[in-house]
């Protein structure tokens, strides 16, 4: 290296030296919050994420979950995996003869870091990747702006989108014919598309009425056979 350049090289460091010192000295002169305005702070954060919370919980319950179960009811390969995380749904399709891939279709909703926006995202891997398809998309918008109507055509229209993709895999043609459930309370035969349906372990269950359910739900053991559980 000679002279020249080891002068440049010295002044350009010296110039991001004065740049830094430019940055902390900038920080150090950033007015701080009172104490009242920090107590205000963390009350309407606190208020925000109970408010997320509420959120998850209304738009899983109400709008993901049964449009998600709705998919699952018509591929015996698909189990539902409700449980494991509060603000994720995810749905496995295992690979089969006819659908021969490993296939997870998942939803999860989160927030940004002050808790001012809703981000609902959904995510499909196959393994192997038999068809193309779309991977991952997201649905942003701010928490105290959010419209449960635009979630719902949001959710099915990426859930229609999947399905256009997963039945290109089909290796069969035999349609997907309305195949009957049993109670597993009352022991009823019904059909999957008008039936209750709940998730236990990972496995759909359908219900002849929502009191069969909520029987169920009390005590699932006492109704799923031994080599289910």
């Amino acid at each position: 290296m000679n002279k020249q350049t080891e002068t440049a090289s010295a002044a350009d460091l010296a110039r991001f030296t004065h740049r830094v010192r430019e940055a902390l000295r900038s920080a150090l002169e950033t007015p701080r919050w009172s104490l009242d305005e920090a107590e205000k702070y963390m009350t309407d954060y606190a208020d925000r994420r109970q408010a997320f919370e509420d959120v998850v919980q209304r738009l899983n319950v109400k709008v993901i979950q049964p449009r998600v179960v709705e998919v699952a009811s018509y591929f015996s390969n698909a189990s539902l995996i409700a449980d494991e995380h509060p603000n994720r749904i995810e749905c496995r399709f295992a690979s089969c003869q006819r659908f021969p891939a490993k296939t997870n279709l998942e939803f999860s909703i989160e927030h940004d870091v002050r808790f001012e926006k809703i981000v609902i995202r959904v995510q499909t891997r196959m393994v192997p990747a038999l068809v193309r398809f779309v991977e991952h998309d997201r649905f942003v918008v701010a928490l105290d702006a959010l419209a449960d109507n635009e979630v719902v055509d949001w959710v099915e229209d990426r859930l229609l989108e999947f399905l256009d993709s997963y039945v290109r895999i089909d290796g069969g043609s035999d349609g997907f014919p309305e195949e009957p459930a049993t109670d597993p309370v009352c022991g009823m035969r019904i059909r999957r598309t008008v039936a209750a349906s709940d998730s236990y372990r990972g496995r759909l269950y359908y219900f002849c009425c929502e009191s069969c359910r909520i029987k169920f739900n009390q005590d699932p053991s006492q109704y799923v056979p031994i080599d289910e559980v």
